[in-house]
């Protein structure tokens, strides 16, 4: 009998001690969370992508210009794609962009959005050295050069992404017609273009966290949170968008400003989710030199 009580004495002590060790750690790690700062540089970059999106948006639509898409093409495919009240709105800035003839506007246009879009590049980089737990000590005009390189490159991105999911059906006939010898292989990637959205995405997130933070860092140890921020931003873009669907009551609450604030919300948590697959990478990267010296100093007893 007293051997039993021993043993649930014993046994109890050590599910206390797991409970403790996992409160430490959690403890830990809401506390590098608060100094990491992620949501305020989740809402500062969320903010300047705000400032940026219509010049943006107006920049991008100005890259289609330069696409086999016709602009019925783009007014039919965004008509399904923004809620019923955006439309009206939409439908003109498409117009404007394809009826002008002038480039005056629009490269003025371009270029506020390139500068807002690399403040909110800037803020990533500040984000992700926090993230990382690092100072900034390179020039910043460099830093400036990034956050532009990267905003262009994002613009693409999303082009490309546009392209392969929303048109892809229209740019396989497009291409069949024109090169017929390609309808095979097209016809194999336009089946998995939900895929090579998922790739694209990845890859440019993969690429943010090894050049984008302060250090060196290899493209093996930036891989798992690539993965889980890549995963992440669409099952959470693919569920916000069910929910903004189907609820209707959240425009009692912000009126005519509805949709810029469904937008900052949706882009707040993006930002959100991609401080985390760094926050991910550097507690992976601290593990490892951790485990690897418990490993040597158990070979040298």
């Amino acid at each position: 009998m007293k051997n039993k009580k021993i043993i649930d004495i014993s046994d109890n002590r050590t599910l206390l001690s797991k409970f403790s060790y996992l409160y430490a750690k959690i403890n830990r790690l809401m506390n590098h969370f608060k100094k990491a700062a992620l949501s305020a540089f989740a809402g500062q970059a969320a903010f300047f992508m705000i400032l940026s999106f219509f010049p943006f948006f107006m920049f991008l639509l100005s890259l289609f210009r330069y696409t086999p898409f016709t602009k019925s093409m783009l007014l039919k495919t965004a008509s399904a794609l923004v809620p019923e009240y955006f439309r009206n709105y939409l439908g003109s800035i498409i117009n404007e962009i394809y009826n002008v003839q002038t480039g005056a506007v629009l490269s003025a246009t371009i270029i506020v959005a390139i500068w807002l879009g690399s403040k909110a590049f800037l803020s990533l980089i500040q984000g992700l050295n926090s993230v990382y737990n690092l100072d900034e000590t390179r020039n910043y005009i460099i830093i400036r050069i990034y956050s532009f390189f990267y905003t262009v490159v994002f613009a693409i991105l999303i082009v490309v992404i546009l392209t392969v999911i929303v048109f892809g059906n229209k740019l396989y006939y497009y291409i069949r017609q024109h090169f017929p010898f390609t309808e095979k292989p097209l016809a194999s990637i336009i089946n998995v273009r939900a895929v090579i959205s998922f790739l694209v995405l990845f890859l440019f997130f993969w690429l943010l966290y090894v050049i984008l933070p302060n250090r060196k860092a290899t493209f093996t140890h930036q891989l798992p949170g690539a993965l889980v921020a890549s995963a992440g931003w669409l099952i959470f873009s693919y569920i916000y968008s069910f929910y903004v669907n189907n609820i209707n009551n959240y425009s009692k609450f912000y009126g005519p400003m509805t949709t810029m604030a469904l937008l900052m919300l949706w882009l707040y948590a993006c930002m959100y989710i991609l401080f985390l697959g760094g926050m991910l990478n550097h507690l992976l990267e601290k593990k490892i030199p951790a485990k690897a010296k418990k490993l040597t100093n158990n070979s040298k007893i």
